[in-house]
């Protein structure tokens, strides 16, 4: 019995830390360390969703959800092919670009954020770009970073068995850059939500961040809180559904490769 609560003590060691975070802000504003009027107490926040209701902010996470997908998946779907012509097809074409890669990742995406509106207009477009921006960078260099991480003796062992080019490229280098690129993605992910406040204010009449943004013109500090929030526990389950991706494909492949072996 006492080896099965320090079990269940050392599963949910994490979430100690998590209450006692929400108490002291419930208890920090009544006992005078924190301003009531800038830091609610927790109990004005969960009255706020409340007043808000569950289906208004299901309506705006879901908006807010739909653009970082979008933004994400488009970045994801340039950035792996670049990432693998770059690593693998053309090596001395990396090396030329590098410099200017790497200068243009530097680049912050609010910087550019008049750029977008002038090129794409004020709406889902501008939005869709920042968040595009944002992404694409983390997942072209991890992907580039693990093609070239593989071991050139797998490549060689393979065509020394008879692979050609598509075999070694699905069977080789792409087990061989996973762990990279879901970290990459991962990195993505994280730099997405980051960017949505700011990119939901190019114009856009819904979504987490646009609410962020409206709560703060009207003075509604409890819901830029519980704003906040919601995107953190969103992002959060998000990385933790990759992380859950991640573990469980590897695992698959290297399971496979040894049963090969």
């Amino acid at each position: 019995m006492r080896r099965l609560l320090l079990k269940i003590h050392d599963r949910f060691i994490s979430l100690y830390i998590i209450i006692a975070f929400f108490v002291l802000w419930e208890v920090a504003p009544k006992i005078g360390w924190a301003d009531p009027n800038f830091v609610p107490p927790f109990s004005r926040i969960v009255a706020e969703a409340r007043k808000l209701t569950f289906l208004r902010l299901f309506i705006e996470a879901s908006v807010s959800l739909k653009r970082i997908f979008i933004g994400f998946t488009a970045a994801s779907i340039v950035a792996l092919p670049v990432g693998f012509i770059l690593g693998g097809a053309f090596p001395k074409l990396e090396k030329f670009l590098k410099a200017l890669l790497k200068f243009l990742s530097q680049i912050p995406p609010f910087i550019l954020f008049p750029v977008f509106v002038v090129v794409f207009g004020i709406g889902e477009k501008g939005i869709y770009t920042v968040i595009f921006w944002s992404a694409f960078w983390p997942v072209m260099f991890t992907t580039v970073a693990g093609v070239q991480g593989v071991d050139p003796l797998l490549i060689k062992s393979a065509r020394s068995m008879g692979a050609n080019n598509i075999t070694i490229f699905f069977k080789v280098i792409i087990p061989g850059a996973l762990l990279s690129i879901f970290t990459g993605m991962k990195t993505a992910m994280t730099m997405s939500f980051m960017m949505l406040i700011g990119a939901e204010t190019l114009g856009a009449d819904s979504g987490l961040g646009w609410l962020i943004h409206n709560s703060q013109s009207m003075g509604f500090i409890p819901r830029i809180y519980l704003a906040v929030i919601l995107i953190a526990g969103i992002g959060l389950a998000v990385n933790y559904t990759i992380q859950w991706l991640e573990e469980n494909i590897i695992i698959w492949k290297e399971a496979g490769h040894d049963k090969a072996i």
